[in-house]
């Protein structure tokens, strides 16, 4: 009955008369098919079997009083409507029926009308949501998701301006043949940190040269060092480098918040972030002042609060940048990720002090 297929549901049913004997819900079923397929009298018939089962039903009432309604029974009709009103206040199918009965009940016309173009099936019993809608529905929405996947994986990149705004990198772009061999044909555990497939290592350069343009600098280095520790081809890897030496140096004003990495996200993958500028906040100890006047310190990063440590870094500011402070003060410190034997350390750039216990 949900997937609207009445003409089955009588025939089915009717062919098990004797299984369902003085059943309510079976002649119920039977009369609200019978009156969706047009068969008024299998319909009153069936209706009035179950009439004699129970009376005070609003499906049985509402079955009833649409048949008044199709044959222009007003009176009959809008008392059965009633009826289900007084069961069921809410009803929203008696409550649009009386309300067409009120402004049409005595244009002939338009009752026809409503009948040839099954509008005036609204009135009737609800039957509830098709199923079949449902799966349509959810098919199309899986169909829509993945072409739109399809779409922007197979959408063409937006080419790289190699000659944009910051500069003419035309020199180090790459070519159709460079795109079809990204991948070195030698593999070494002391050379490859990251494996990557022909399409990653084209996009990791591609992003590092957009990057750069829209002067984003740690970005820009950290898809270098991802094709310098992979398995790319030797002329990407070239390539890199040369890029690499258009980078500038950062300050803590040039230093976007949103490429500033954090010590837990360095310290997941050091070699990916190794050169990048980071401003980490803190607490110093240990400082020392070395022979060649140079200076050093051990950084409890996120230890400016008090509170809690994220870890440990060794800091070491050269005779030209040295910047010594105050211990028992909180500060932030700007340096560029070193990376040796694995462990995290930074070459100091500069300090702010930090006030209290500021963020």
């Amino acid at each position: 009955m949900r997937r609207r297929k009445f003409g089955l549901v009588v025939r089915m049913l009717e062919s098990y008369a004797q299984n369902y004997r003085g059943s309510f819900e079976y002649y119920l079923a039977l009369g609200t098919s019978c009156l969706y397929i047009d068969d008024d009298g299998k319909a009153a018939r069936y209706y009035d079997a179950a009439r004699r089962l129970r009376i005070n039903n609003s499906e049985l009432l509402l079955g009833q009083a649409a048949l008044f309604l199709r044959h222009g029974d007003n009176t009959n009709a809008l008392d059965y409507y009633l009826q289900v009103q007084s069961i069921d206040p809410n009803n929203r199918v008696a409550k649009d029926a009386i309300e067409f009965m009120r402004t049409n009940g005595r244009n002939y016309e338009e009752l026809q009308r409503i009948k040839s173009n099954g509008k005036i099936r609204k009135y009737y019993p609800r039957v509830g949501v098709n199923p079949d809608i449902i799966r349509n529905f959810v098919l199309l929405g899986i169909v829509a998701v993945l072409v739109l996947w399809a779409v922007v994986a197979n959408r063409p990149r937006q080419g790289v301006k190699w000659n944009g705004e910051r500069g003419d990198l035309s020199g180090i772009a790459i070519t159709a043949n460079e795109k079809k061999n990204a991948l070195s044909g030698e593999l070494s555990a002391n050379s490859v940190h990251f494996i990557m497939d022909n399409e990653m290592v084209v996009k990791s350069y591609e992003d590092a040269a957009m990057y750069w343009q829209s002067g984003r600098d740690n970005p820009c280095r950290v898809e270098i060092n991802r094709i310098l520790n992979s398995n790319a081809s030797a002329s990407f890897k070239v390539k890199a480098s040369k890029l690499q030496m258009f980078l500038k140096e950062l300050t803590f004003d040039t230093l976007p918040e949103s490429d500033n990495y954090s010590y837990a996200k360095v310290e997941n993958d050091p070699v990916l972030y190794n050169g990048c500028y980071v401003a980490w906040k803190g607490k110093i100890a240990n400082p020392e002042e070395c022979a060649d006047g140079s200076w050093k310190c051990v950084l409890f990063v996120g230890y400016h609060k008090g509170i809690h440590v994220d870890g440990t870094v060794d800091v070491v500011f050269r005779p030209e940048r040295r910047s010594p402070v105050n211990p028992e003060k909180p500060i932030e410190i700007l340096g560029v990720v070193t990376v040796k034997n694995g462990k995290i350390s930074l070459d100091g750039c500069g300090v702010h002090p930090l006030k209290g216990n500021a963020d």
